[in-house]
């Protein structure tokens, strides 16, 4: 019983070494921004990136404003300076919302980050009020547009979905499958132990 105990509490001890290892590699500071945007103009804020190296893709997240870049290279301790643009026709309204900044790593999605921030988009002579959740969406007008080119060309045969759909980059893949063979391997030497007959000394 106690070898039983001490192997479970081993299998505990590496499944919880494995896990933060495996979300870990990208942070970004502040973790709050509050700053105001002037409806006729522009604003910067800058952030810092640390632990990771390559491409962050940002956008904004119930913020119907205009932010540039929209995909920045970076590697551990740079520097990104962000310019939100104005828009008159919404008028001086503040806005609770997310910048997002998503790693990307061979084409697909690794992790990401929410910032939380509040934009007030500053009308000149106008007092601002707090948006309404339906006002945080941006306007069709500025939804990307798809170019026509003719007819489409006849789709593929469906055929296996590509491991990168997952959104998971290979290295988590191969640790978890480990992680999974390591509890068989236990899994088994515990039932092993548990049916091998326990012999008594006779008393004379």
């Amino acid at each position: 019983m106690k070898r039983f105990i001490a192997l479970f509490a081993a299998v505990i001890l590496i499944s919880l070494c494995v896990a933060p290892a495996l979300a870990a590699g990208l942070s970004i500071s502040p973790p709050t921004v509050e700053f105001d945007v002037p409806a006729s103009g522009s604003a910067q804020v800058e952030f810092v990136v640390y632990d990771f190296t390559g491409d962050l893709e940002i956008s904004l997240e119930d913020i119907p404003l205009r932010v540039e870049p929209a995909t920045v290279s970076v590697t551990g301790g740079s520097k990104v300076v962000l310019t939100l643009y104005g828009d008159e026709s919404l008028g001086s309204k503040i806005y609770k919302g997310k910048i997002r900044f998503l790693a990307m790593t061979g084409g697909t999605v690794a992790m990401g980050i929410k910032v939380r921030a509040t934009v007030t988009n500053l009308v000149e002579g106008e007092t601002p009020v707090l948006a309404a959740p339906e006002e945080s969406q941006p306007p069709a007008s500025q939804e990307p547009t798809e170019e026509i080119q003719g007819p489409a060309p006849p789709a593929p045969p469906p055929g296996p979905p590509p491991a990168s759909t997952t959104g998971l980059p290979p290295s988590t893949i191969i640790a978890a499958a480990a992680s999974v063979l390591f509890l068989i391997l236990i899994a088994t030497i515990i039932i092993r132990t548990a049916k091998r007959p326990s012999y008594r000394r006779p008393r004379y």
